[in-house]
């Protein structure tokens, strides 16, 4: 009988997957055909830049429409066949180079202070699985866990699981009063409450409001963490959290910590100033090399999966913060909007990695 059950739950998998793989495909498709009637910017490419486009992809047996590129490249003017369609990304390639069923729980923000040794937030409590633990693990009681948090003047929450553009962080502070951070303790059954961050006066001078952070992708090359570009996300309108869904802005960053002149946003504008005043061009990120070694030595701590996105602040006296780790996914259309190709130099291995096998 067990037996029996197990070629069941196998043919409904083989069967499954080619279903869910059309799905994520086709529902990444319509997005991108989506911003096409919404937004209309797309650049106009030659039949020299499609014919290579396709070449390209033909390789490794796959049919990829023109209009990645067309859209991608609008505001860069990149023109690139190495453009990732998304479809494509976390459709197929994600899944190849990352572990994604590891991913699920080790993504977790309450074992970040056991995954990685970079400096982060000071925790105040934790709540995993609905049971409240102090910030070295040690079992608490709901009132311990208020009156820890209240010996703060304010503090951030956020769930630990299935977050995605800052979606369920809320702030508390003192004159809220306990009974407001029962009910937010108690709505959720994992949560982190930490400290309120200290910025850089760089970040600082930027939008105060909020706590701006580099976005960082690190890519497994040859054994080897190497990084592959990175973008500035900023608050706005005194929101307290800089996510672009949230809606934030951003930059990107050249490999020596400079802000480009000019910046892509989600919707195709471009700006090279943020509403607040501060201007892009000339602007380097301090301690810069500081900060991209960091996020390549954390990526040795979990090297189940080839691509992550880090999120990294700076302390006031130049100490790179990681704040969070995002894999096995991770946005890819800020990047390359702004920069070209996710995989940049490394497109071809990594393709070469997905659809031929070969070592990555």
């Amino acid at each position: 009988m067990i037996i029996l059950s197990n070629k069941i739950l196998t043919v409904a998998r083989n069967i499954n997957k080619p279903l869910v793989k059309f799905l994520v495909v086709k529902g990444w498709y319509l997005r991108l055909a989506k911003k096409k009637i919404k937004n209309g910017k797309f650049k106009r490419l030659n039949s020299t830049e499609k014919r290579e486009i396709k070449q390209y992809w033909k390789k490794y047996g796959k049919k990829v429409s023109f209009q990645w590129c067309s859209y991608l490249s609008y505001g860069n003017g990149i023109v690139d066949k190495r453009y990732i369609p998304e479809s494509l990304y976390y459709g197929e390639i994600l899944h190849k180079i990352s572990y994604v069923p590891m991913g699920h729980g080790l993504s977790d923000k309450n074992l970040y202070s056991m995954l990685f040794n970079a400096k982060q937030p000071r925790t105040i409590i934790r709540k995993a699985n609905n049971i409240f633990l102090n910030e070295n693990y040690e079992y608490i009681s709901l009132e311990d866990a208020v009156n820890l948090c209240t010996k703060e003047e304010e503090i951030i929450i956020k769930p630990t699981n299935e977050t995605y553009g800052g979606s369920g962080i809320s702030f508390w502070n003192k004159e809220d009063g306990t009974e407001k951070l029962k009910d937010i303790l108690n709505d959720y059954q994992d949560v982190i409450c930490q400290e309120i961050v200290k910025q850089h006066p760089f970040f600082d001078s930027i939008h105060s409001k909020s706590l701006n952070t580099l976005r960082i992708v690190t890519l497994m090359i040859d054994d080897e963490p190497v990084h592959l570009s990175t973008v500035l996300r900023m608050g706005r309108n005194n929101s307290k959290v800089d996510n672009f869904s949230a809606g934030g802005l951003i930059c990107a960053v050249d490999k020596e910590g400079y802000l480009y002149e000019k910046a892509v946003q989600g919707d195709q504008r471009i700006i090279d100033r943020h509403p607040d005043g501060f201007i892009f061009k000339g602007k380097q990120v301090p301690f810069y090399d500081r900060i991209i070694e960091s996020a390549k030595q954390m990526h040795y701590r979990i090297p189940y999966f080839k691509l992550v996105s880090w999120d990294y602040s700076l302390s006031p006296e130049g100490e790179p913060i990681l704040i969070e780790g995002n894999y096995p996914w991770g946005q890819i259309d800020l990047h390359q909007l702004n920069i070209g190709p996710i995989f940049g130099e490394y497109t071809d291995r990594v393709l070469d990695y997905v659809y031929k096998g070969k070592a990555l």
